[in-house]
């Protein structure tokens, strides 16, 4: 038997400096949409990945600003 089907994925509209989604696809279509808007990522000290401004807690470690990620777990250990 032959079942014809079609998956839509409706992803939502992002602006620069919006707050970052927890979906893969619409995690792929704000970064775009980041980037386009001029913002670039800098990377967490503590745990190496490159994030954008907004993900970013302000608080300092090493001479570089540490992510939010890293900052709920206890940024400065």
């Amino acid at each position: 038997m032959i079942r014809d089907f079609a998956h839509i994925h409706i992803i939502p509209t992002y602006r620069g400096g919006d707050p970052a989604p927890t979906g893969y696809l619409e995690w792929h279509e704000w970064a775009r949409v980041q980037l386009r808007a001029g913002l670039r990522q800098s990377k967490c000290p503590k745990c190496g990945r490159y994030k954008f401004p907004q993900e970013l807690s302000g608080e300092h470690v090493r001479g570089g600003p540490i992510c939010n990620e890293c900052f709920m777990k206890g940024g400065d250990e």
